[in-house]
């Protein structure tokens, strides 16, 4: 009988708004980080440094995760923040970071205070 373990990996990150808010008027930073997708979404919200906030935890989070994987090489816009069909966060990867994931499944969590976004990001492994 072959036996199939489990494992988690995962990563947190925190992220000042009024830190975005000052990055984010630089339009190199914005376009150096952000997706389209995620400059749009964030852009049609009434406070954007603060959804942008929380895609720049995500995508922090998401890269400590994926730590497992060391000889991956992607981008900040290989890693992007969607909503699914419900509206709840999701990664979405691209090109090295794909690699890196190799068909495990990923799990986002991003929550907000007055000052600060925090992401949650955990990578289910599973081993055979």
């Amino acid at each position: 009988m072959t036996e199939i373990k489990n494992q988690i990996t995962t990563g947190i990150d925190i992220v000042s708004i009024r830190r975005i808010r000052k990055s984010s008027r630089n339009p190199r930073f914005c376009e150096g980080i952000f997706t389209k997708g995620e400059l749009a979404y964030s852009m049609k919200k009434r406070s954007p440094p603060k959804h942008l906030a929380g895609r720049f935890a995500a995508k922090e989070a998401c890269v400590k995760a994926l730590s497992f994987a060391p000889e991956a090489v992607f981008g900040w816009k290989d890693i992007e923040v969607v909503n699914d069909g419900n509206g709840r966060p999701a990664i979405r990867l691209h090109s090295g970071a794909v690699d890196a994931l190799g068909g495990r499944k990923i799990f986002l969590s991003i929550t907000y205070s007055k000052e600060a976004a925090m992401a949650f990001v955990a990578v289910e492994q599973v081993f055979i």
